[in-house]
C-alpha cells in the first residue's frame, strides 16, 4: 500500500471498530502451525474435527474463490491455512466486516476448528478473525524474497521474514548453543561472563575497538576474546569454565569476517589439546545431530558434510607438503618467503610461522571439506600455547576446518609464567617493529599465572562460522541477525501520516 491507501484503510478500520492499535493489546494463542499439521495428520481429505484452536501470525497470501476465502498464515513454527466459508461469515457480522480488510502482510489471530480440506490441506476453519496489526509497507511475497543485496542487510527483519535459509540459520544457531550448553553443563562446566570492557585486550592476535570509561578517565578495549579471563578463573579454582561470548575485532568485513561475532570458549584443568579436540568433536557433532537428526548434513549446494566421529587430524606442515608435493618443514624464513612469492601469498611478516600459515591457507585449507583438525601450528604465532613435546618449534595448537572455513582454535594452554612473559615480550617487540597482529603485554595475566595455573586445555568455536559451514550460506552476514550498513536516508510512511497520531493519544 502507498501512504494514501494506508491512511484510508486505517480510517475505515476505525469506522468499523476494527482498528488494531485501539483494540488489540494481546491475543491468546493455543496452537502452532506445525504442531497442528503433525497432530492432525491422520485426517482424511474433507474430514472435519470439533477441536477448536486459536492461532496467530502474518498473512502470507489471501485468495478469494467464490464464497470461500483461503489465507496462508505463518507463525514462528511454519505455515497453516485459514479457511473462511461463506455460511460461517454470513452468521458473523464482525467476521464479514473483517474479511473486507484482510490483506497479505497483516498480522491476525484466528479461532476455529481443525479440518483437512478436500484438496488435502490441514487447515483452521476460521469462525473468528481479529486484525492485530497491519503492514504499512508492501512486503515482497514472492519466490526470491528480497532481491536487492543491499536491502537484505539494511532491512534485516524483512530478509529474515522472507528468506527461510537465513531464518533457519538464525534459529539453528540458538539450537546449537542450547545443545552445547547441555553437554558442557552435564560435564560439570560452569558458564561465566567475562568483561567486555578490558584494560588490556588479549586472547587472540587481532586489532581491538578502543573506547573510554569517563568515570575513570581511562582508555579500555572491547573484548577480542574471553580467553585470559577464563584462565584466570581456572587459576582461581574453577577448573571447568566456559562462555558463549560476544567478541569484537576491529578488522575487515568480508564473506567470513565481521567485527562483532559470537564464540564459545571452554577451558578444562588437568587436560591438554587432545582432550579439547575430543570435546570439540562432541560439542559440534552432537549439536549437528540435535539440529538435523543425523551426523550427515546435505547443504543447499547439494554437498554432504559428515560429522561422524572421530575426525581426521592433519599436521599443518604435512598438509602443505601434500598439497605442493614439496618438502617445507625445514625451510628457512627466506625460503618460505620465496615460496610464498611464487604462490602469490603476501609474506611481509617477520615470523616464519606466519608465512607458513598463509601458505597453508592458500594451498591446503580449501581442500578440507569434512571436519578436520589441523595440528602443530608454528610456535612463533601461538604465544598463549605450550610448545610441542615433540618439537618446540611448534605449539600444541590445533584449528578445526569445515568446508574450507576455520571454525575452531585450541591448544594446550601455556601455564609457565616465565615463558609467558618471554613470549609477550616477543610480541611487544614485534608490534614496535611493524604494524602486525600481536598480543599485548598483560602483566596482570602473568601475575595470575604466578599463583599457579594447572595443566589446562582450551578451545574456542566460532559459532557464526560454524553455521556458515553447516548451512552453506555464502556470507557470515547471512547468519548474523543484524549487521551495520552504510548510512542511508530513510523515508518513513509514518512521517507522512502524522495526522493519525492524535487518534492514539
Amino acid at each position: 500500500m502507498n501512504p494514501e491507501e494506508t491512511l484510508q484503510k486505517i480510517k475505515a478500520l476505525a469506522e468499523e471498530g476494527l482498528d488494531p492499535y485501539v483494540n488489540a493489546y494481546r491475543y491468546e494463542v493455543t496452537a502452532k502451525a506445525e504442531e497442528l499439521k503433525a497432530k492432525f495428520s491422520y485426517l482424511q481429505p474433507g474430514e472435519e474435527t470439533e477441536h477448536r484452536v486459536s492461532v496467530a501470525g502474518r498473512l502470507w497470501h489471501v485468495r478469494r474463490h467464490g464464497g470461500i476465502t483461503f489465507m496462508d498464515l505463518r507463525d514462528e513454527s511454519g505455515r497453516i491455512q485459514l479457511v473462511v466459508r461463506r455460511d460461517i461469515a454470513e452468521r458473523s457480522e464482525r467476521l464479514s466486516r473483517t474479511l473486507k480488510f484482510l490483506d497479505k502482510g497483516d498480522i491476525v489471530g484466528a479461532k476455529g476448528r481443525v479440518i483437512r480440506t478436500k484438496t488435502g490441506e490441514i487447515s483452521v476453519l476460521a469462525e473468528e478473525i481479529e486484525i492485530l496489526s497491519i503492514a504499512w509497507r508492501p512486503i515482497p511475497f514472492h519466490e526470491f524474497g528480497v532481491k536487492d543485496p543491499e536491502q537484505r542487510y539494511r532491512e534485516r527483519y524483512l530478509d529474515i521474514m522472507l528468506n527461510s535459509r537465513v531464518r533457519g540459520a538464525i534459529v539453528g544457531l540458538y539450537k546449537v548453543e542450547r545443545e552445547m550448553r547441555r553437554i558442557l553443563d552435564e560435564k560439570g562446566f560452569i558458564e561465566v561472563h567475562t568483561p567486555k570492557l578490558q584494560p588490556i585486550y588479549g586472547g587472540a592476535l587481532a586489532k581491538p575497538f578502543v573506547t573510554k570509561i569517563n568515570a575513570l578517565d581511562r582508555t579500555v578495549y572491547l573484548s577480542i576474546a574471553p580467553e585470559t579471563y577464563l584462565k584466570r578463573l581456572v587459576v582461581a579454582g574453577l577448573f571447568k569454565v566456559y562462555e558463549i561470548a560476544v567478541s569484537f575485532r576491529n578488522e575487515d568485513i568480508d564473506a567470513t569476517h565481521y567485527p562483532e561475532f559470537v564464540q564459545l570458549e571452554a577451558y578444562q584443568a588437568f587436560a591438554d589439546w587432545e582432550d579439547m579436540m575430543s570435546l570439540g568433536e562432541e560439542l559440534i557433532a552432537e549439536a549437528v545431530r540435535a539440529l538435523y537428526g543425523s551426523y550427515r548434513v546435505e547443504r543447499e549446494d547439494g554437498t554432504v558434510l559428515d560429522f561422524s566421529r572421530p575426525w581426521p587430524r592433519v599436521n599443518m606442515v604435512e598438509a602443505i607438503e601434500e598439497a605442493l608435493k614439496t618438502r617445507v618443514r625445514d625451510m628457512s624464513r627466506e625460503e618460505l618467503e620465496e615460496l610464498a612469492g611464487r604462490l602469490g601469498v603476501e609474506a611481509r611478516d617477520p615470523r616464519a610461522g606466519k608465512i607458513m600459515e598463509k601458505i597453508f591457507e592458500k594451498v591446503a585449507m580449501p581442500r578440507l571439506r569434512n571436519p578436520t583438525f589441523v595440528t602443530m601450528f608454528p610456535r612463533d604465532i601461538s604465544p598463549l600455547a605450550r610448545p610441542s613435546r615433540q618439537d618446540p618449534r611448534f605449539a600444541e595448537r590445533f584449528e578445526l576446518y569445515i568446508a574450507g572455513l576455520e571454525v575452531a582454535n585450541g591448544y594446550s594452554e601455556l601455564n609457565n609464567p616465565v615463558l609467558q612473559y618471554y613470549f609477550f615480550k616477543e610480541e611487544e617487540e614485534l608490534r614496535k617493529a611493524l604494524e602486525a597482529e600481536s598480543h599485548p603485554m598483560d602483566r596482570d595475566y602473568v601475575r595470575a599465572l604466578e599463583y599457579g595455573l594447572p595443566p589446562t586445555g582450551g578451545i574456542g568455536i566460532g559459532l557464526y562460522r560454524l553455521m556458515m559451514a553447516i548451512t552453506g550460506l555464502p556470507s557470515i552476514k547471512d547468519v548474523i541477525p543484524f549487521t551495520i550498513t552504510s548510512p542511508e536516508n530513510i523515508e518513513l510512511v509514518s512521517e507522512s501520516l502524522q495526522e493519525l497520531a492524535h487518534r492514539y493519544l
